[in-house]
C-alpha cells in the first residue's frame, strides 16, 4: 500500500471540503475544510486511525468497506474513489448500480437484433436485450444465484437443449470461472455459485484438470425452437465505469442474420 500518497490525498480532500456540503456544525474555523474528529466522526472510525491513515504511518491498514465510508464521507466521485482503492490495493466499488445499470441497459438495448447481455464482476446477468431473453429466456427478475451465468449453464434445461455443443461451452466457462475465483476466494456469491455445481461431471472434470481461461470470443451454435439453427460470434467488452461486461453474440453467417432479423419483428 501507497501510505504516503494515500494519506496526502485524503488530506488534500478533508482540507479542501466545502463545509456547507457536510452535516457539522456550521462554525468558523481558523483553517479551512473540515477537522480529522469531523471525518472520523462521519466515517465511524477512530480519530486516532484516521490520523495515522493520513500521516502515511506503515502497517495502518484499512479494509474496503472502510474505504467505501471515507469516500461517502468525503464526497469523493468515482474516479477519486478508484484512486484511493488502487493506492489502498483494494479493488475498487461499482458506481451506484440504479445509475451504472440504466446505462447498461440502454447499450444493450442498441444492440439488436443481435443477442446481448451484461455481466458483473462476478459473472451474473444484470441486463439483457429482447433477443438474448427470446433464445435463453427471460430470468432477469430472479435471484442473483439464479442469473449467474454459471449456474444457468449447469441447472437450466433449456439453456443446454439450445446449446448444441453444451459440453465443450461448459467445460471453457468453468475454466473461466476458476481464473475468476483466484481474483476473490473469499466471495460467499462464488462459493455459493460453486457448491451449486460441483457435482456436475462437467464441471468436476474440468475443474480437477486445473484448466484456466480469460473471457473472451466463442463461437456458439444454437437450436432454438421456432427459429432453428443459429451460429453466433460472442464477443465480451468492459465497461471502464464499473467493471462488467457486455456480451455480444453477432452472427457469425448470412442464414443466422436473416433469422434474426425475422424473429426481431415477431
Amino acid at each position: 500500500m501507497n501510505e504516503r500518497v494515500l494519506g496526502h490525498f485524503l488530506r488534500y480532500k478533508r482540507t479542501h471540503a466545502d463545509r456547507a456540503k457536510f452535516d457539522v456544525p456550521d462554525i468558523k474555523h481558523r483553517t479551512p475544510g473540515l477537522t480529522r474528529d469531523e471525518v472520523a466522526t462521519l466515517a465511524n472510525v477512530s480519530t486516532d486511525w484516521y490520523t495515522r491513515i493520513e500521516q502515511g504511518r506503515t502497517g495502518v491498514s484499512a479494509s474496503a468497506d472502510v474505504l467505501r465510508d471515507l469516500c461517502k464521507t468525503l464526497k469523493l466521485n468515482q474516479a477519486e474513489t478508484n484512486y484511493i482503492f488502487n493506492l489502498a490495493e483494494e479493488i475498487p466499488p461499482t458506481t451506484d448500480q440504479s445509475t451504472s445499470y440504466d446505462s447498461v441497459q440502454r447499450f444493450v438495448d442498441e444492440q439488436m437484433p443481435n443477442p446481448a447481455f451484461a455481466l458483473d464482476q462476478n459473472l451474473t446477468v444484470v441486463a439483457a436485450n429482447k433477443m438474448y431473453t427470446a433464445i435463453y429466456g427471460n430470468f432477469l427478475a430472479e435471484s442473483a444465484l439464479r442469473r449467474h451465468l454459471v449456474f444457468r449453464t449447469f441447472n437450466d434445461p433449456h439453456f443446454r437443449a439450445v446449446m448444441v455443443d453444451w459440453e465443450n461451452y461448459a467445460s471453457a466457462l468453468t475454466a473461466k470461472f476458476r481464473q475468476l475465483y483466484s481474483r476473490t476466494p473469499d466471495s460467499k456469491a462464488l462459493f455459493e455459485v460453486y457448491s451449486a455445481v460441483k457435482d456436475d461431471p462437467i464441471f468436476k472434470q474440468t475443474w480437477d484438470q486445473l484448466k484456466v481461461e480469460e473471457l473472451g470470443e466463442e463461437r456458439l451454435l444454437l437450436s432454438v425452437p421456432n427459429a432453428g439453427e443459429l451460429y453466433f460470434v460472442e464477443t465480451f467488452l468492459k465497461f471502464l465505469w464499473n467493471g462488467d461486461f457486455i456480451g455480444v453474440q453477432l452472427p457469425g453467417d448470412k442464414g443466422t442474420r436473416k433469422r434474426l432479423g425475422e424473429m426481431a419483428i415477431r
